[in-house]
């Protein structure tokens, strides 16, 4: 009985205790499952700050282009335009003074248009509006013109009535590109006496670039098709 359980005392002193390969081998797969953790969990956070970081410049082009999107759509807004529609003699006895149309510079980077801001039928004795993309040191932005008298696409950046709307810190607007491809002109007015009356039936297609200044990587673009909300009334110069 006794050597029975000074048997089983041994074999339980041997049973007590892991050997150094054991130990060694158990580390390394604990190393290995660790690291292996500390790389899942470091591609998800990577993951999620880039998403982050994609939302936030989807949404400062965004606003950038909500903020053009709503004047342009009023761009040579007259607020006697329908003065004409009864009147063919609405030009000749002052019932309504003719708009400029948009103007968009060669580069298709800046365009300015006038606006009937008091309602008075006259646009052309209000401030006008504008926007332009303006890269001074290599990191393009946008610029909004709040200056009284017509914008110059040629000025300065930071030029006096050119107010920047997006940060050059954060984003990278890498082009803007305006163009009117899909207007279209046509005659609705000519009593063969010589009155004569023609609209533009507007449409002003705009595509922002942009990217982020830390990762240039991050890259995105908005873009958007406005129909400006009245037409563009004019004596033509010919039928």
């Amino acid at each position: 009985m006794n050597r029975q359980q000074s048997m089983e005392n041994l074999a339980s002193k041997r049973q007590a205790g892991a050997s150094l390969m054991e130990v060694l081998v158990a580390m390394s797969i604990s190393l290995v499952v660790t690291a292996a953790m500390i790389a899942m969990m470091s591609n998800s956070l990577g993951s999620t700050a880039r998403i982050i970081q994609m939302t936030k410049l989807t949404d400062d082009l965004r606003v950038a282009m909500q903020m053009m999107t709503r004047d342009v759509r009023r761009s040579s807004y007259n607020a006697q335009a329908m003065n004409c529609y009864g009147n063919e003699d609405c030009f000749k006895d002052g019932s309504i003074v003719a708009t400029g149309d948009i103007t968009i510079s060669a580069a298709g980077d800046c365009f300015i248009f006038q606006m009937d801001r008091d309602h008075d039928g006259d646009s052309t004795e209000n401030g006008a509006g504008g926007f332009r993309r303006v890269a001074p040191a290599g990191i393009g932005y946008i610029e909004m013109w709040t200056g009284g008298a017509t914008a110059d696409c040629g000025a300065a950046p930071g030029a006096a009535g050119w107010v920047q709307i997006t940060d050059p810190e954060h984003l990278d607007i890498d082009s803007l590109n305006i163009d009117d491809d899909l207007s279209y002109e046509e005659l609705i007015l000519n009593d063969g006496l010589g009155n004569m009356l023609s609209q533009k039936v507007r449409k002003i297609r705009i595509n922002l670039n942009g990217s982020l200044v830390l990762d240039d990587s991050i890259v995105r673009s908005v873009g958007d098709i406005i129909s400006v909300r009245n037409d563009l009334l004019f004596e033509p110069t010919a039928i």
